[in-house]
């Protein structure tokens, strides 16, 4: 028989998880003091608005989804300086590669206190989208949760969508 593979749930704890990941990526890579905000759930769609986001899939047995990070150019610009030096100009270009780096970070460190709690996670390879105040929707009717951070009072997310697969029930 094999191994029983624990299925994601949005809760307290994952939102506790995904705060300390984002709370440490900050502090170790940026010398940044984050502090999260109170995490929302819901069900059904949500868009979130900034001008860099990092996505990347997650996939479990039985549940896709995505994670996203969505940051303000602004933020990123505030950030680059503590790691490439106050002399050199920050691009966006540059923005777009740290946002990159960001989620592979943060998601990275999710996976693996997930997965050493038994959840199974994979994630894909993230993908950057960009443009001034863009929107990042979710089409499904699944589970959401969003997190709020802020950093010198300057607001950014994550937000985490679950789409459930429905198996058989005949199915073994």
């Amino acid at each position: 028989m094999g191994q029983v593979t624990q299925h994601l749930v949005l809760d307290d704890q994952l939102a506790s998880e995904i705060s300390q990941a984002v709370i440490t990526a900050m502090q170790t890579t940026f010398l940044a003091d984050v502090t999260a905000g109170t995490a929302e759930s819901g069900r059904g769609m949500v868009s979130l608005v900034g001008d860099v986001s990092g996505v990347i899939a997650l996939v479990q047995e039985g549940l896709e989804g995505t994670m996203t990070l969505c940051l303000t150019f602004e933020t990123i610009r505030d950030l680059l300086p503590n790691i490439v030096g106050n002399s050199v100009s920050v691009t966006r270009e540059m923005t777009v590669d740290a946002v990159g780096e960001m989620t592979n970070m943060i998601f990275g460190q999710i996976k693996t206190l997930l997965n050493g709690r038994g959840y199974g996670l994979k994630l894909g390879i993230p993908s950057v989208v960009t443009g001034k105040g863009h929107f990042v929707s979710q089409f499904h009717r699944g589970p959401y949760m969003i997190i709020p951070f802020y950093l010198d009072g300057q607001l950014f997310q994550v937000h985490v969508a679950l789409y459930e697969q429905h198996k058989d029930s005949t199915q073994s």
